[in-house]
């Protein structure tokens, strides 16, 4: 058999089982599991964090402290901590990253 030959001196089949191994390569990882993985890692907000700020200023007044997103009560969601204003007492109040609703709080 003969095999055309382009200009660079390569067979255009030549890439070819470099491709399907790599191909087979990711195939085998099992994309999904990644995503899944991924999601675990790295929350998306659908809320801004100053959405969520104004959500938790509407459940309890007082000056605001820190603002992340963790894990609690295994749903991400936004930890807004207040020094609330009647007592002076530090309260973590819990928006939900999606609805922007208050779930909670903790002392």
């Amino acid at each position: 058999m003969v095999l055309m030959r382009r200009a660079s001196g390569r067979t255009p089949l030549a890439a070819a089982p470099v491709f399907l191994a790599a191909a087979l390569t990711f195939a085998g990882l099992g994309l999904a599991g990644i995503d899944a993985a991924a999601q675990d890692k790295a929350p998306v907000a659908r809320i801004s964090q100053e959405q969520a700020v104004q959500a938790a200023l509407k459940a309890l007044s007082g000056k605001v402290g820190e603002v992340s997103i963790e894990k609690k009560r295994g749903k991400n969601v936004y930890v807004v901590e207040i020094i609330a204003d009647k007592d002076g007492e530090e309260i973590d109040v819990l928006v939900d990253p999606e609805s922007g609703q208050v779930l909670g709080m903790e002392k």
